[in-house]
């Protein structure tokens, strides 16, 4: 079965820290494929700024200019609405998707709180795991991992280097009209500047 990483979020927006989580994921655990599933609504942040599409579009458009062909994006949540739930989706990508080997890849910091996730106790039954310790954020070890209720057989845990790059930042530069260089890729910051999208920022206020 091919393997594929299962990445979601908000991604308001998309940036290179994402990005670089994706890439050295897939390279670190030898995956085929790593698919960006945007969240409708996420059940543990705010009301995202950017519409769904939106944020679809600049995924897609991150993702094409990448110009590697393993990183993908999936509407599954989008087309699902309402607050996107990673046990649904997972359980809808195997009803799709039932020829491949799926895995959730998360953040450490994301890691920490699955207890308060909706179905919790079926994700860390049934699920793999890749977990990612990135450069700035105090790392997961197994002791802390298995006190979450990870299952060591089904988790890894890996270390990546990524930039020190929030979406929030990105959304408070934007708003205030400053450079996104070097935080997002130039495609994504071309549209956000042609769209206007988080000119209003509720972050800037």
């Amino acid at each position: 079965m091919t393997s594929v990483l299962v990445f979601g979020g908000t991604f308001d927006p998309v940036h290179n820290g994402h990005l670089a989580i994706a890439r050295q994921a897939r390279a670190g655990t030898g995956a085929e494929a790593v698919w960006f599933v945007p969240a409708a609504l996420a059940p543990l942040r705010d009301t995202p700024h950017a519409t769904p599409q939106e944020r679809f579009e600049l995924l897609e458009a991150a993702c094409a200019d990448s110009r590697e062909p393993g990183l993908a994006v999936l509407d599954i949540a989008i087309r699902r609405g309402g607050i996107s739930y990673t046990a649904d989706v997972m359980d809808a990508l195997r009803t799709e998707h039932p020829d491949r080997d799926l895995a959730v890849l998360i953040g450490a910091d994301a890691a920490r709180t699955v207890n308060s996730w909706h179905r919790a106790g079926d994700l860390l039954r049934m699920e793999r795991f890749v977990i990612v310790n990135r450069t700035g954020s105090p790392p997961l070890d197994p002791g802390e991992m298995t006190r979450l209720g990870y299952a060591a057989a089904r988790t890894t845990l890996l270390t990546v280097d990524s930039p020190d790059v929030s979406a929030s930042d990105i959304r408070r530069r934007s708003a205030r009209r400053l450079s996104l260089q070097g935080l997002v890729p130039d495609v994504v910051a071309s549209l956000i500047e042609r769209t206007g999208m988080y000119r209003q920022n509720g972050d800037d206020a």
